[in-house]
């Protein structure tokens, strides 16, 4: 692991033996810390990602990738498995061997699901169109791409741990581990590319299952997965609530009960300094119904000068349906709106671990985390 240590930053890249990350400096463990702090997991969780790339990717990989042409743009409809499994495996293998606790793990899950449900495009783009388009959408954000595009990394993963637990809940000894031990013989080990349908057929072959409507929705369309019905079956209930602030990541529970009817504007901020430039304008909220848009710079609020930093707790003294008069810059023209206040969705996620299940499913859930 070649690990860059800088200020701000995070990203890593895989090699057939080595792999390169960039970490943040307050995500490296402190000088006798014994608990994995949350920084550190972060760190912990990106060397396992690249680390288990040495065999989902870089090993087994998909047909369109053999033998590798880095002169061109390769296409597959596959990266939502070749990412998103392995998405879904660095942070268990951290819980599996016991760096971290199921707890802990479950408040990860819980912050990728609160990613997924914060963006409108998981409703118009497929996860087969997003690995497919990957060159041309997702490597080319901008200020729409959260209302049109879904990530095959978040949504991948997403995927990976529906089908795990219902092959967990729908066989007796089978799970995902047995359909990547199979991908391994198949096509890692004697170099072989995996076919477009490879990874549905081979999940199919191994477990028995029909998987077909499975795939066919989670992977070609746009509906939601069913992982409140999947997670019951290991005794974990799943719950949804406001965001409490911009900064609320979810995977845990709110700190204050109030959060509960907090107005939402419905907008993300550029972190741009003091402006109140809107980076981004969601789907359904406030600001889009009022006809704000991206690039706009919100300078007063009721009559009150709005700053990056003041708007958040301006939005928030205002009761939902309160009509607020708000004056914009667009480019250099002085535009004026008026918003009126929308509940903030449930769009923010945490998991917590049930103590009142039966022998069967508490079987299942230890098979599930290795713990």
């Amino acid at each position: 692991f070649l690990i860059t240590v800088v200020g701000d930053g995070y990203g890593g890249l895989e090699h057939r033996a080595s792999s390169s990350l960039i970490c943040r400096r307050d995500e490296l463990p402190r000088r006798g810390e014994q608990a994995v702090s949350e920084r550190y997991r972060t760190l912990l969780a990106l060397a396992s990602h690249e680390y288990l790339h040495v065999w989902n990717v870089k090993r087994i990989k998909p047909q369109a990738f053999v033998p590798y042409d880095l002169s061109r743009e390769a296409y597959t409809r596959l990266l939502w498995a070749f990412e998103g499994i392995t998405s879904y495996y660095d942070t268990l293998a951290l819980t599996r061997c016991g760096l971290i606790t199921p707890q802990q793990y479950l408040e990860v899950l819980g912050q990728t699901m609160t990613r997924l449900l914060r963006g409108s495009g998981r409703l118009k783009q497929t996860v087969e169109e997003s690995s497919f388009d990957a060159w041309i959408k997702f490597y080319r954000p901008d200020e729409n791409t959260p209302n049109a595009v879904v990530s095959y990394y978040t949504k991948g993963a997403l995927i990976a741990l529906a089908l795990d637990l219902l092959i967990r809940r729908d066989t007796r000894n089978h799970s995902l581990d047995d359909v990547m031990r199979a991908l391994w013989v198949r096509y890692g080990k004697p170099q072989i590319g995996v076919p477009e349908d490879g990874v549905e057929r081979t999940a199919q072959e191994v477990t028995g299952l029909d998987l077909r409507s499975f795939f066919d929705a989670a992977l070609r369309s746009t509906d939601e997965l069913p992982l409140e019905s999947l997670l019951a079956s290991v005794g974990v209930d799943l719950h949804l609530r406001p965001a409490e602030s911009d900064q609320d990541k979810g995977g845990k529970p709110a700190k204050d009960a109030s959060s509960v009817g907090r107005p939402g504007l419905g907008v993300r901020l550029a972190d741009n300094g003091r402006e109140a430039k809107l980076a981004h304008v969601l789907d359904g909220g406030a600001a889009q119904e009022a006809g704000l848009a991206a690039g706009d710079v919100i300078v007063a609020w009721d009559g009150l000068r709005a700053t990056c930093g003041t708007l958040p707790g301006l939005v928030e003294s205002y009761p939902v349906g309160a009509p607020v008069r708000v004056h914009v810059f667009r480019r250099d023209e002085l535009m004026e709106f008026q918003i009126a206040l929308r509940p903030a969705p449930l769009d923010t996620c945490f998991l917590t671990l049930r103590s009142d299940v039966d022998p069967d499913t508490r079987r299942r859930r230890e098979r599930w985390l290795g713990r």
